[in-house]
């Protein structure tokens, strides 16, 4: 009896730790989805042309970050609406 408890128990144990570890890697694939793309490098030349990509890389960055808090913030939004609702019922 304890035999087969102690069996049930290590299948049993062995199930959930591998459904965690499945669930925390769509975790990290979902988070290398979503991603930003990498910074293209600065072409050498004239500084004048080397100021003018970095300023052009420099405005991509900030449409993306403000997009990205824009998200953030919905999201919060969100959250505070659940909050609220929850405390509800």
């Amino acid at each position: 009896m304890k035999r087969a408890f102690l069996c049930l128990a290590i299948v049993t144990g062995l199930g959930v730790l591998s459904t965690g570890l499945r669930s925390q890697d769509s975790a990290a694939d979902a988070a290398t989805a979503a991603a930003p793309a990498p910074i293209t490098p600065i072409p050498s030349g004239p500084p004048l042309q080397m100021l003018k990509a970095i300023r052009d890389a420099n405005i991509k960055l900030l449409e993306q970050q403000a997009a990205t808090l824009q998200k953030l913030e919905e999201m919060e939004k969100t959250s505070q609406t659940m909050k609220v609702l929850g405390k509800r019922s």
